[in-house]
């Protein structure tokens, strides 16, 4: 049996230090934690979008010209957990909002804490935010929120909703074994290859480690479905592969299980090349060949995950990605249409193309 290289995303790296000016611009990455401020103004757009949702707004300087803010915020689905919706906000409603400030006082970029509408309740951007406003005024939470919710231990697998509880990688992991075209790859690895910059899904296992809720539930008893926030359709695994229809290549693959005692055995095939179809800044191919295993701990509050990865077009063994979730409160699968523009918005943080000193192509207007 071949020797297996394991990678847990639990020691991946946390996040990129990249100021403005430096070789990337991750746009959380030109905020500065330290100078959050207070504005108001009048949304011009709110951009309900994937992979982030943002807020231009006018805001009157203190010469009475108007100087155009962009604000930016996490994703629809964390958002929509915090009460937030497609109509939250809508162009002419006069706002106040506090947030982080770009790292050049003169740009006009924030990140966002929280936002507030003349009529409406104080929407925040993080549930710590929230609970912390709530503890300490009273207020009732927004409507739709799900951040005091009871959440339920799941008491058999598939079932229920699930969010990884694992820090992300924001660059390729150095210890995956890649061959001579891995290398050269990941050598040229920049944050703007992302496929979802051109709202491409790229197929497992890099689906399934997205800061999203997922939802694993059976469809029949033939059939599981795997669903999660911004797919364009459900995850199918055929139970009874005698049952299953004719596998077709493509990016998600043919996908069927089984379960080895408590463990839920997933074994995919049948893929197309697919750019990041393995992990952030490495692509999968035709010959990709793909084992995962699924199980509770935690009383069932906790759901623990294997991914065995062979592809020989990358890699010179076979990978093992460990991965985890958390339980969390049931809600409808949210849906949200992908925008290049807010996607460029969350590499850029607004800046131009020959502000960057790496050699990136931004799309054309």
């Amino acid at each position: 049996m071949n020797r297996v290289k394991s990678i847990s995303c639990a020691a991946g790296v946390a996040g990129l230090a990249f100021a403005a000016g430096s070789a990337a611009h991750h746009s959380h990455a030109s905020l500065d934690n330290n100078n959050v401020q207070t504005k108001a103004g009048v949304v011009a757009e709110y951009l309900w979008k994937v992979p982030h949702v943002y807020l231009i707004i006018d805001v009157p300087d203190e010469n009475g010209d108007v100087v155009q803010y962009t604000v930016e915020s996490m994703n629809p689905p964390s958002l929509a957990r915090l009460g937030w919706a497609a109509d939250t906000f809508e162009p002419g409603d006069p706002i106040i909002w506090s947030g982080a400030h770009d790292r050049d006082p003169d740009r006009p970029y924030m990140g966002l804490d929280w936002a507030q509408s003349e009529d409406g309740p104080r929407m925040f951007a993080s549930s710590r935010l929230l609970q912390d406003y709530v503890a300490e005024t009273g207020a009732e939470p927004p409507s739709g929120s799900v951040v005091n919710a009871e959440i339920a231990p799941a008491e058999s697998f598939p079932s229920g909703f699930w969010t990884r509880t694992v820090s992300p990688y924001r660059e390729p992991p150095a210890d995956m074994p890649l061959n001579e075209r891995g290398l050269a790859l990941v050598a040229g690895f920049h944050e703007s290859q992302n496929p979802l910059n051109e709202c491409i899904y790229p197929g497992p296992p890099r689906m399934m480690m997205m800061p999203m809720a997922y939802n694993f539930r059976w469809e029949d008893e033939d059939t599981i479905i795997i669903d999660r926030d911004l797919w364009p359709q459900p995850r199918v695994v055929h139970m009874n592969p005698d049952a299953a229809p004719a596998a077709e290549q493509s990016a998600w693959g043919h996908s069927t299980g089984h379960f080895e005692d408590d463990v839920l055995v997933i074994e995919t095939t049948h893929f197309v090349d697919d750019r990041w179809g393995i992990q952030i800044g490495l692509h999968s191919s035709d010959r990709k060949h793909l084992v995962e295993r699924y199980w509770l701990e935690e009383d069932g509050m906790a759901l623990k995950g294997e991914f065995t990865i062979t592809d020989p077009e990358y890699l010179t063994e076979p990978l093992i990605i460990q991965h985890s979730w958390a339980k969390v409160a049931d809600r409808p699968i949210l849906q949200a249409e992908c925008s290049m523009e807010a996607a460029w918005f969350y590499i850029t943080a607004g800046y131009t193309e020959d502000e960057y000193e790496v050699p990136v192509t931004l799309p054309q207007p």
